[in-house]
């Protein structure tokens, strides 16, 4: 990445703290950033226009940043060892996109996310009893990470003393593709996802001879059109596109929302007295921090997007937070609202054929998370002294690294 004195997402700074960036852009809407070396989208209309294009707009390899910096030789070399990991889902277009998106979707609709509501009640409950009665706590680790890691290791059907593990394995997936990583770092992702997918096809042929209620075996039995089950290496891929979409993000949502709550008190006692608005609420989470920052989309051809020339090849940054506080879409973009009219249509999970797999579970998780929350404490409020609200470091994705609050 080039250097400037221009502010860009490359910029740390401008990560953990992008509004101003995102007010003063905005007029833009769609512009070159030269430090990143790619187009960036900030203009809601435009970005749905892209998100819908997978014709022009393609994902195949869009989220492969190598090209901006080399992996160590290293990463390089156990990439190379380890089984092959197929382009899908949130890397392909179709028609590979819509055969995979076709065998893994069903787990993931509504009514199978409505089934799981009990158990992830079950859960939010334990996790709420380990720190109820202390008064306060550090939400993240107790609250924020437990509830998805735990979801995803039972529908994944992993023996849930795994759970810590799934949460290492997801943070190794994530952090290259957040371009802020050592190459210490860097070597160290690429061996935790080598013992990743050991574990994972160890667990995976288990499946194929002993077939259970779980996602995995769903992967093993799922057969497309022609009656091809999905390879080793797409299974994998799908594990680890779900790692991500089930808990990582979803983390990140919680902590958000809980920390819009203790800052906004107005409305948090709006919230107690209109649960009815509790969906609102969580999609307005989703508008504001949205967990995923962005991805990216390669052009195919030529093309020209407000006056200005694209070419073919060039990769377009569609920064969903930006989008998401686009003034042109959301009066008073920059505040929450549970009683907002279209917060239901942020695009935190995208939009289009590539929506999020994981959504509704996401979605599920976090209403679940608050709702409960809500009902056991009052006032809930940020411990004095005790937040520097700082991000992990990355240009995809918006996590807090902890968050304390005090509640009665």
């Amino acid at each position: 990445m080039s250097q400037s004195s221009e502010p860009s997402l490359a910029q740390p700074e401008v990560q953990e703290c992008p509004w101003t960036y995102y007010q003063d852009k905005h007029p833009e809407g769609f512009f070159w950033d030269e430090q990143l070396g790619m187009f960036i989208c900030m203009n809601y209309q435009l970005m749905r226009e892209i998100l819908r294009d997978p014709d022009l707009y393609s994902n195949v390899n869009s989220q492969n940043v190598s090209h901006m910096r080399t992996p160590p030789e290293e990463v390089r070399e156990i990439q190379a060892r380890s089984p092959r990991v197929y382009e899908i889902l949130v890397s392909a277009d179709p028609p590979n996109h819509g055969r995979v998106r076709k065998l893994v979707d069903d787990p993931f609709r509504p009514r199978a996310i409505e089934s799981w509501r009990t158990h992830v009640q079950d859960i939010v409950n334990g996790c709420i009893e380990s720190f109820i009665h202390q008064g306060e706590t550090e939400i993240v680790e107790s609250f924020a990470i437990p509830i998805p890691v735990t979801v995803i290791a039972d529908i994944l059907g992993i023996d849930r003393s795994h759970a810590p593990t799934i949460k290492v394995w997801s943070d190794a997936s994530v952090e290259p593709l957040g371009m802020m990583i050592t190459d210490e770092r860097w070597i160290e992702c690429a061996h935790i996802i080598e013992k990743f997918q050991h574990f994972m096809i160890e667990q995976i042929e288990i499946r194929q001879t002993d077939p259970r209620e779980d996602l995995l075996t769903h992967l093993v039995q799922a057969r497309d059109e022609q009656g091809e089950p999905l390879t080793m290496g797409e299974m994998l891929a799908v594990v680890q596109q779900i790692l991500v979409a089930g808990n990582e993000t979803t983390t990140n949502g919680i902590a958000a929302g809980v920390q819009l709550l203790a800052e906004n008190q107005d409305q948090q006692a709006q919230l107690r007295a209109n649960p009815d608005r509790m969906y609102t609420f969580v999609n307005e989470a989703l508008r504001l921090e949205s967990p995923v920052q962005g991805l990216f989309r390669i052009v195919t051809r030529d093309t020209e997007i407000n006056g200005l020339q694209v070419p073919k090849g060039s990769r377009i940054h569609v920064r969903y937070a930006a989008a998401n506080r686009d003034g042109a879409k959301y009066d008073s973009p920059d505040e929450v609202d549970i009683f907002r009219q279209n917060a239901g249509t942020q695009v935190g999970f995208g939009a289009g054929i590539h929506h999020c797999l994981g959504a509704n579970l996401a979605r599920e998780e976090m209403f679940q998370a608050f709702t409960m929350l809500l009902d056991r404490t009052n006032n809930i409020r940020l411990k004095p002294d005790a937040n520097e609200f700082k991000h992990h470091p990355s240009m995809i994705l918006r996590g807090l690294e902890s968050l304390w609050v005090e509640f009665e």
